[in-house]
């Protein structure tokens, strides 16, 4: 009992000793905080209206851009098609991933005839697998700095087939160096089907004259049977920086695509092999036996200038490109008597030739009008050198197929803070040459003209118009909300008249 009540003593003792020392520790604690108090300022609140954004992609109403060197994708990306198919509004529908064939990528579900491919502004006429439809391979991944996508007609800056939208590919500027040490990048990977992608880079200049230098090699056994493919690309730039911080720089390229087309493997066949996946005769006409192959070799020379002056930034741009597309394949002697034997065969021979040029000039005019006026031209020529496909007076000559040419002029008119209305206006001129001559009967469509192509010229008053009013300071909710409309006038004669 005597213990007892001496512990309670003990520990009522210590309670009364620390309650000063709390007492003081809460007084401590106050003092502190009224001094920060008197120090705190009030701020007003605040409204971050910036967009959230992907790493390396900048949204904007009217477009999309892709910063190249901030876009991470998994692995070493090929061609510029490994950075567009991770957009929703690219849709891929090649085989593979594992080399390009034409058409590879739809844009908002138009096929590559109705939208354009263009680098730096200028629109590409050009020829791919005997379509007129761009061939990504040839377009040199470490030269470009982003690629910006425009959806929809609405852009007067380019010709009437963009239906579906732009894809504007924008090369890396050039830019004065302080020393002749230069930048050299080394890369390579390997990974399923024996793929194999290997590139160097260099880039460098002394003071104001520049160069850049890309070469690429690359083979994949494929994923179907008979899809062996192997490039070579091989690109270099010269250029000057202007004293007026303006540039201009000449580029050269060459290409050279072996590949070779997939053949029937069909488990019904006695030649099926169950090391690839199937490829029925409906997918494909080639048996096995015959081996098609392709060859493509590609010539292409591009000039751009780029000057500010007071009376706005000129640009200007031109650019010619040349293709050799041939194709082999083993085929029966006579194929009536196959005891005759086989043979390799020309299942293709064509030449492509097309240029293109642009002048254009932007011009701030007042606060809030950024004027764009300019003009574009390109033609398109054919070469045919079988002789099962064109008729002996016009083989082995070029003809020229499509020309095009475009008047332009855009306001982009700042109305409010958060109102943007954009009006253009296009006058397009279209030449075309309708193919005359039917192969199979021999005769002429149209008796009453006897030549092998018939030539007609069109052209159309184009009115273009996008606004978008931004959302951001109504509410919280809508942030990174806008509202956009565009109302513009399709119109484009057909396109591709060879068949």
């Amino acid at each position: 009992m005597k213990k007892g009540f001496k512990m309670m003593v003990l520990i009522a003792l210590v309670s009364f000793l620390s309650l000063p020392r709390i007492g003081l520790a809460e007084e401590a604690e106050k003092a502190e905080k009224a001094e920060e108090a008197e120090d705190a300022v009030d701020i007003e609140e605040i409204t971050v209206t910036a967009p959230r954004e992907e790493e390396g992609v900048v949204l904007n109403p009217s477009s999309t851009t892709i910063n190249v060197d901030e876009f991470k994708t998994p692995g070493i990306p090929q061609n510029v098609v490994d950075v567009l198919k991770t957009r929703a509004i690219i849709d891929f529908r090649g085989g593979s991933d594992l080399f390009l064939e034409r058409d590879p990528i739809y844009m908002r579900g138009f096929g590559g005839k109705r939208f354009t491919v263009a680098v730096d502004g200028l629109a590409l006429q050009t020829a791919h697998h005997g379509n007129d439809d761009a061939d990504y391979n040839q377009l040199s991944l470490p030269l470009v700095r982003s690629i910006e996508i425009i959806p929809g007609p609405h852009s007067p800056f380019y010709p009437g087939n963009s239906i579906g939208g732009v894809i504007n590919i924008k090369t890396i500027e050039p830019k004065r160096y302080e020393t002749l040490k230069p930048d050299v990048k080394v890369t390579g990977s390997y990974r399923s089907y024996n793929t194999q992608n290997y590139g160097i880079v260099v880039n460098g200049g002394v003071g104001s004259f520049v160069y850049d230098f890309w070469y690429q090699k690359y083979h994949t056994d494929g994923y179907l049977r008979n899809r062996e493919a192997d490039l070579d690309l091989l690109t270099g730039r010269l250029g000057y920086v202007l004293p007026s911080d303006g540039y201009i720089y000449l580029t050269a390229s060459y290409g050279n695509s072996d590949y070779e087309e997939s053949v029937i493997n069909d488990p019904s066949r006695s030649d099926y092999d169950p090391g690839y996946p199937v490829t029925p005769s409906v997918w494909r006409s080639y048996a096995p036996w015959q081996k098609p192959a392709m060859n493509k070799k590609d010539d292409s020379f591009r000039l751009d200038y780029n000057q500010p002056t007071p009376f706005g930034l000129w640009t200007l741009g031109a650019y010619y490109h040349h293709q050799r597309h041939t194709g082999e394949k083993l085929d029966y002697i006579d194929k009536k008597d196959k005891s005759k034997g086989i043979e390799r065969v020309s299942s293709r021979d064509e030449k492509w030739r097309e240029w293109g040029g642009r002048i254009q000039d932007e011009i701030r005019l007042f606060e809030d009008h950024f004027i764009t006026v300019g003009y574009d031209v390109s033609d398109l020529y054919r070469n045919l050198m079988l002789a099962s496909w064109d008729r002996p007076e016009s083989r082995g000559k070029y003809q020229k197929i499509i020309g095009l040419s475009g008047l332009y002029i855009q306001d982009k008119w700042q109305i409010l803070p958060r109102l943007t209305m954009m009006p253009g206006l296009r006058y397009e001129m279209v030449e075309i040459s309708w193919r005359n001559w039917n192969q199979k009967t021999k005769k002429y469509k149209n008796p009453l003209i006897p030549k092998d192509f018939i030539e007609k010229d069109y052209n159309q008053v184009v009115p273009k118009f996008f606004t978008t009013y931004e959302l951001d300071d109504l509410s919280d909710v809508l942030r990174d909300t806008s509202i956009s409309a565009g109302v513009s006038k399709i119109w484009t004669p057909v396109s591709y008249c060879i068949v």
